[in-house]
């Protein structure tokens, strides 16, 4: 999606003032206004995320006039801070790499992973306003109204909408270019207009905890077995089935062309320790904590990561900034103590942390205190990795010089591999 970008800076006593200036006269929608200490330049494109040369020319200037006071930045006419912008799209570049990647069809934007899935977002897995599924704390049932007899619900979806459109409106997703305003309409418009309540509805009307004569909405009903755990009456069957399941990609090696260099150096910190943890203790020596691969887009670095699941017969558990990070104080670290848990049960497993920068990006980009704690708490669970038993962490990003320093020292992240274009003899074998 195409969206509205300005840029705008007064004269500045920095030294790289001219340089700020030379760079921002290559951009078609250059203007320059006033004269002396007066002199105001703007730039106004429309750009898309598509476009990388241009947001590299942009990138650019930013960071020649980041910190200047006369610097104002605003997305479709709303003003935005350089860090947040540039935090979120890293997200959404993400995001949109993996789509690509994974050759995902319309209904990845809206959470599903297959076509038969339920959508648990609104045409954006970046517009977490609100949420398609009913058991989410800000899910879209909350914003309605009981009818007298509390017989029926009536779904109120422009409420819906201008809260997507209220979170949207200069956020980072606009620039995605998969990003359609008229499927986040569509999805709410096919929302039920009303909801009928009975005993054949899965719905049933909330009452407040402190006075149970006052109704606050709808929720979901209990199924019959959702409460069995808390009286602790489980059995040994139904503690099985709840416990979770080991996923083992079916990603070879021998899908993977043109990046054998890689390929060996991977073999060599996660999967050697994985099929042959004993050599380790008998020599106790402790293997390596982590590996970051890096490089361009599309070359296979999350393929590489599925390989060595594959072929060391481990568990893979994938770690991705739309699906961990959340608005609500808390849970995104909760998210990621939530994942590292599950690859500890599951040992011996594989953790891909995919786009790296998209959760842990330098600590002077980042605005919120909330945001500060998820890579603290990143950084803890990396530390804990001696005690975590068979797991090996992957991490990858076409961003070196985004991440934070703190991860890329030795003891979180060891090796740093590169995983580069092929070239032609590669790409195209005889």
């Amino acid at each position: 999606m195409r969206v509205p970008l300005e840029i705008t800076f007064g004269k500045s006593p920095a030294a790289h003032y001219p340089q700020a200036v030379q760079l921002a006269q290559t951009f078609a929608g250059y203007q320059q206004t006033g004269t002396g200490r007066s002199v105001v330049h703007t730039v106004r494109v429309t750009v898309s995320l598509a476009h990388e040369a241009t947001w590299e020319k942009l990138h650019q200037l930013l960071r020649l006039i980041r910190g200047w006071r006369s610097t104002h930045l605003t997305v479709a006419g709303y003003s935005v801070r350089f860090p947040v912008l540039v935090n979120r799209l890293a997200q959404v570049k993400a995001c949109y790499a993996r789509k690509v990647e994974h050759g995902a069809g319309a209904g990845y934007c809206s959470g599903k992973q297959s076509s038969s899935d339920e959508a648990a977002y609104f045409g954006c897995r970046l517009c977490q306003g609100v949420s398609r599924q009913i058991h989410s704390r800000n899910s879209w049932i909350q914003f309605g109204a009981l009818a007298a007899k509390r017989d029926a619900f009536r779904v109120h979806k422009a409420a819906i909408l201008r809260i997507l459109e209220q979170q949207t409106r200069a956020d980072g997703c606009l620039f995605c270019p998969a990003f359609r305003w008229h499927n986040v309409r569509a999805e709410v418009d096919d929302l039920p207009e009303v909801i009928e309540l009975g005993s054949d509805s899965p719905f049933e009307v909330k009452y407040s905890a402190i006075n149970p004569k006052k109704a606050l909405g709808i929720q979901a009903k209990k199924r019959s077995g959702d409460t069995f755990l808390t009286l602790g009456l489980a059995s040994a069957a139904q503690a099985a089935e709840l416990a979770p399941l080991c996923n083992v990609p079916t990603v070879r090696y021998a899908d993977i062309a043109g990046q054998e260099a890689a390929l060996e150096q991977l073999r060599n910190v996660v999967e050697l320790p994985l099929k042959h943890s004993s050599y380790f203790e008998a020599l106790r020596v402790a293997p390596q904590s982590g590996i970051l691969l890096y490089g361009p887009p599309g070359n296979g670095k999350t393929l590489l990561a599925k390989a060595v699941a594959t072929e060391s017969n481990a568990h893979f558990e994938l770690i991705n900034g739309p699906e961990i990070l959340s608005k609500w104080i808390g849970e995104s670290e909760a998210n990621l103590r939530r994942r590292f848990a599950r690859a500890r049960q599951l040992a011996s497993s594989v953790v891909l942390i995919d786009e790296l920068d998209s959760i842990a990006p330098r600590r002077e980009l980042l605005s919120h205190q909330h945001e500060v704690q998820v890579l603290a708490q990143l950084l803890v669970l990396l530390d804990g990795l001696e005690a975590r038993g068979h797991v090996a962490v992957v991490a990858t990003s076409n961003r070196l010089d985004a991440i934070d320093p703190a991860l890329c020292r030795p003891g979180r992240f060891d090796y740093h591999v590169e995983v580069p274009v092929p070239d032609q003899a590669d790409r195209w074998p005889s």
